[in-house]
């Protein structure tokens, strides 16, 4: 009987320090609430990597030069070209729910941004394929032009491995044959 009534204690105790990790949902705002402008010049890393990013002159919204408004964009998930900012999505190559549910539900807040804002985990693509590919991976969801789907594939897979996330056994194997293809 001690037993019994240890054991509820121990399981009450351990659903009170740990209850909220598993009652823990998903929140976007805890790793995005909006772009930052960390280096203060009033672009903020939507508008940074567009003017990285562009293969031509870009024009500005307004004088000031904080908004992006056209430029020269190739898409690497479909091979077109994009004139227009507005056309245009910040893509997480590995998506921030993706990473919520394969071990970083657990970060500090402030991991969860630097994630977010990491550009080696950024694209600029179509905003149509971009909510097409919603939270998956690559063993869901490929990119229609076939040129860069291997690059993808060793992207996605470089970000995991950054940052120590943990696909399962066959998501594991799935993504090591797909970055194989030719």
């Amino acid at each position: 009987m001690v037993n019994k009534k240890l054991s509820g204690y121990l399981l009450l105790l351990l659903f009170i320090f740990c209850g909220e990790a598993w009652s823990s949902d998903y929140d976007r705002s805890e790793w995005l609430p909006r772009w930052s402008d960390s280096d203060g010049n009033c672009r903020d890393t939507r508008h940074e990597l567009l003017l990285r990013y562009s293969l031509g002159p870009v024009t500005f919204t307004r004088a000031n030069q904080c908004k992006v408004a056209t430029g020269l964009w190739l898409d690497p998930y479909t091979g077109n070209f994009y004139f227009k900012a507005s056309d245009l999505d910040v893509e997480h190559i590995v998506p921030l729910k993706w990473a919520f549910d394969h071990g970083g539900a657990y970060w500090p807040r402030e991991r969860k941004r630097q994630f977010a804002e990491d550009p080696d985990n950024l694209w600029l693509v179509d905003d149509g394929r971009n909510q097409s590919k919603g939270d998956k991976g690559p063993d869901q969801w490929m990119p229609p032009y076939k040129p860069v789907a291997r690059i993808y594939v060793q992207c996605f897979m470089a970000i995991v491995e950054k940052y120590g996330l943990q696909p399962t056994l066959a998501e594991s194997q799935r993504f090591q044959s797909l970055a194989h293809e030719t």
